[in-house]
């Protein structure tokens, strides 16, 4: 049976109705904090986060999509918002992703990363914000469900056209990055061959990921990073390399935030102190 055969709006129409539950939220305040926080980088109708949550849950449930549109259906309905302009649309979608089609075990790497990857590439995934919310909700929980294949998938968006999926292939880890091999055997080495292939970008949002993944590895295997970090010390942004060092002992990071200067600014440090 086709599902669109029912009395059922279409797609294009159950999103229009989702976006009047949302506005239905949004505050002034709170998208002129949201536009503070991104400067500009994302478009926002001003709905909190939790409020977007509450709005696709009642919309899914009210309008019945679990029984009126078949799985292929929905998961098209969630990437369809990630495609809309405002940062809330694209998070229902990615919320949609994480708590209804993820647990329901309707998504498979195989088939699904290809359409993610697309996201990516047509520009609908565009700042740090979403393309960091999709890593950490659908991404790593993704790889958590389906494992080493998985995650070894997303780890080849290291050399994708784009920053944002560049960026992808090391947070979509972050989650995942304090249990180390834990995961699985080769888990660790094949994220810090993912650090050292985006270490080559001056990109600020490539080298912040990579900041961000080390610091979470670091909580598994702390001598590792030292030594990654101390082999490519040159090669990292001061703002990559405090956050990648975050959680060391504090004389372990010292020395490397000294390193890391140039010796004029490390004898002029010391001069002042």
């Amino acid at each position: 049976m086709n599902h669109r055969d029912l009395s059922s709006p279409t797609l294009d129409g159950l999103i229009e109705k989702l976006q009047l539950r949302l506005n239905a939220h949004a505050t002034a305040a709170t998208r002129q904090w949201w536009n503070r926080y991104l400067k500009g980088a994302a478009s926002f109708r001003g709905v909190k986060m939790a409020d977007v949550r509450k709005a696709m849950h009642a919309w899914f449930r009210e309008a019945r999509l679990g029984d009126r549109l078949s799985v292929g259906q929905q998961k098209d309905l969630a990437l369809m918002l990630l495609e809309e302009d405002y940062t809330e649309d694209k998070l229902a979608g990615v919320l949609y992703l994480q708590e209804i089609l993820l647990p329901a075990g309707a998504l498979d790497w195989h088939s699904d990363l290809p359409r993610f990857a697309r996201l990516f590439d047509q520009g609908y995934i565009r700042d740090w914000s979403i393309c960091d919310w999709f890593c950490v909700k659908v991404l790593g929980p993704l790889v958590e469900q389906q494992g080493e294949l998985c995650a070894r998938a997303i780890s080849e968006w290291r050399e994708a056209d784009s920053v944002w999926q560049r960026r992808a292939s090391v947070v979509a880890f972050t989650n995942l990055a304090s249990e180390g091999d834990q995961n699985f055997p080769g888990f660790t080495e094949m994220v810090l061959d993912n650090c050292s292939q985006l270490l080559g970008s001056q990109e600020r949002f490539v080298q912040t990921g990579v900041g961000w993944v080390l610091r979470e590895l670091s909580r598994s295997d702390q001598g590792c990073v030292v030594g990654f970090v101390e082999a490519n010390l040159d090669r990292f942004s001061r703002e990559a390399l405090k956050n990648a060092i975050r959680y060391l002992p504090p004389e372990v990071a010292e020395r490397l935030l000294q390193a890391h200067l140039p010796s004029g600014a490390r004898g002029l440090r010391r001069t002042l102190w």
